[in-house]
């Protein structure tokens, strides 16, 4: 992760201290090239917060574009962590994933 992606993310109007934990704990169980599998009930868990605050959390960094959803696996749905915030991969698997946000081929 970067810090300068952290302080973009903490100075996004509407981001306040549950979508931060919901994110600390989305950050923690980040795979390679940004994939994320993990379902709120067990977010809830892991975190001390209500299943509806999650929820509330999880739309809220989906709409700043800080995670990107994707498609179900089983019950859980996927994410991805925005490659504009952190990446965790190899970089020309990054400049691919920038080239897909910025409108480009992947």
């Amino acid at each position: 992760m970067t810090l300068d992606g952290l302080k973009k993310l903490m100075a996004t109007p509407g981001i306040g201290l549950q979508e931060m934990k919901v994110f600390a704990e989305l950050f923690s169980r980040l795979d390679y090239e940004n994939f994320i599998q993990l379902a709120q009930v067990d977010i809830a868990e892991a975190t001390g917060m209500a299943k509806p605050h999650v929820s509330r959390s999880m739309k809220k960094l989906i709409e700043v574009g800080a995670i990107i959803p994707g498609p179900k696996v089983g019950r859980s749905q996927t994410y991805r962590l925005s490659p504009d915030i952190g990446w965790r991969g190899g970089k020309k698997q990054l400049r691919a994933a920038l080239s897909v946000i910025e409108g480009g081929k992947p």
